[in-house]
């Protein structure tokens, strides 16, 4: 019986010792796999449960941003404050069911052209191209799969959808559609500023034919604390932070994501770098703009007026539009910058909110037409052909006499060389920096 008592004493000693030996194992097995990579999987199946889940938030953000519509033979540019254009179609498109899929009807200029300035349609515009994978699951050709205009004509049983940038028009024929509402809005609209479509490097831009005052608004703005963000993007334990020479905090949970949050003080512009650090390949082009989604929501921004804006290779840009009109942060910012690697996904965003409108107290901004504007630029060196895009948009403006009130102040933004400047952020650059760095990315191309 002694033998046997301490044969069993060692054999408990060596199962005690194996287990803690495979405890240890599985506790390494899960600090350097699970707590790096599972959360990451998990990320990347919550982004692909988003795409079927935000109907409701794809049609808030992915909303046209110009209406245009003809007055007398005459093209304009349509605003009503109370009876919001591009709003009404949005509305009544989820209520629509398209039949026989997406027809391409031409890729000639000459053709697209003659759409844009045929007064039997109501135009919807874009900011830039988004995906028809959007609002359909009906697969294109590759190259064949973006389009940036909406043509609606007198009838209801089918539009015309266009791509400015290669003038392709594709036609898509419609079930229970009803834009009688969008019609009489357009011919009782309020605003109306003439505007011609001038063909430039990137598509049609709408072009000012002579000078136009544009109201300059006020709001009393509001930003949320480092600590939301922290909370929202990180969670609530296992964050730590650093600090560099420089004053910038970053908050990081597990080694894959982090949060640089602004510096304190007079330099703080309510600027936050989110990054996630995942191995991936980088999105489709539809994927990207519904993972961006995702993220938009993972912030806690206010979104009600927050709109997509622009596109560019990896990146999806979100703004917000106040009375039809981009507002543009620090000069030339947006609210939202979304990039997608292969190994990363950033989130660029400012944390401003437009909070309470102050009444509109009578107040104008007179901007030369976009002719004139577009010649000012060209004796700088900045040339029509180089130019990609050129919008009115909110130039924010701090207001002396209180801390929280800003001015948002119309102005002329331009998209050159991939950048949007303000038309005097862009009098004050070496114009032939910019052309030399093109012609080497050029270059490197070939």
């Amino acid at each position: 019986m002694k033998f046997k008592f301490k044969f069993s004493d060692l054999f408990l000693e060596i199962a005690t010792v194996f287990v803690i030996i495979l405890s240890i194992i599985l506790w390494i097995f899960i600090m350097t796999s699970d707590q790096r990579f599972s959360h990451i999987n998990q990320s990347q199946l919550t982004r692909q449960q988003s795409r079927t889940r935000n109907s409701k938030s794809l049609y808030d953000l992915y909303i046209p941003t110009n209406a245009y519509g003809f007055v007398d033979g005459k093209l304009y540019r349509l605003y009503d404050s109370k009876n919001n254009l591009p709003f009404e179609f949005s509305k009544e498109l989820q209520n629509v069911k398209a039949e026989n899929g997406i027809k391409k009807v031409s890729s000639a200029r000459e053709k697209y052209e003659n759409i844009l300035n045929n007064p039997d349609f109501i135009q919807l515009s874009y900011p830039d191209e988004i995906t028809f994978g959007l609002f359909t699951k009906t697969k294109m050709q590759k190259g064949d799969r973006e389009f940036n205009r909406i043509f609606i004509p007198k009838t209801n049983k089918w539009l015309y959808l266009g791509n400015d940038q290669n003038t392709s028009l594709y036609r898509i024929n419609l079930k229970k559609a009803n834009f009688d509402t969008l019609r009489h809005y357009v011919k009782i609209a309020k605003n109306k500023e003439a505007v011609n479509f001038v063909r430039l490097k990137s598509g049609y831009s709408a072009f000012y034919s002579k000078s136009e005052n544009w109201n300059v608004y006020s709001y009393l703005t509001s930003t949320q604390s480092d600590s939301y963000f922290v909370s929202r993007l990180l969670g609530t334990s296992g964050v730590t932070s650093r600090t560099n020479k420089n004053g910038h905090t970053t908050y990081s949970y597990n080694y894959y994501t982090r949060l640089r949050v602004p510096q304190s003080g007079e330099n703080n512009h309510h600027d936050y770098l989110y990054t996630h650090y995942e191995k991936a390949k980088v999105p489709t082009a539809t994927n990207r703009l519904f993972d961006s989604i995702y993220y938009v929501h993972r912030l806690g921004l206010t979104e009600q007026d927050l709109r997509f804006f622009d596109a560019d290779k990896n990146s999806v840009r979100y703004t917000n539009y106040i009375e039809g009109i981009p507002v543009f942060l620090n000069d030339h910012d947006l609210q939202v910058d979304t990039k997608f690697s292969s190994d990363s996904v950033t989130v660029a965003f400012n944390s401003t909110n437009f909070q309470i409108p102050i009444p509109f107290d009578g107040q104008t901004q007179t901007l030369e037409s976009t002719y004139d504007m577009i010649s000012t630029l060209s004796k700088h060196g900045l040339h029509q052909s180089e130019i990609e895009r050129i919008m009115v948009g909110f130039k924010v403006e701090s207001d002396q006499s209180h801390d929280n009130l800003v001015n948002l102040v119309p102005t002329y933004y331009i998209k050159a060389f991939g950048e949007w400047k303000s038309e005097a952020d862009w009098l004050k650059q070496d114009i032939s920096v910019f052309q030399k760095t093109e012609e080497v990315s050029t270059d490197e191309v070939k």
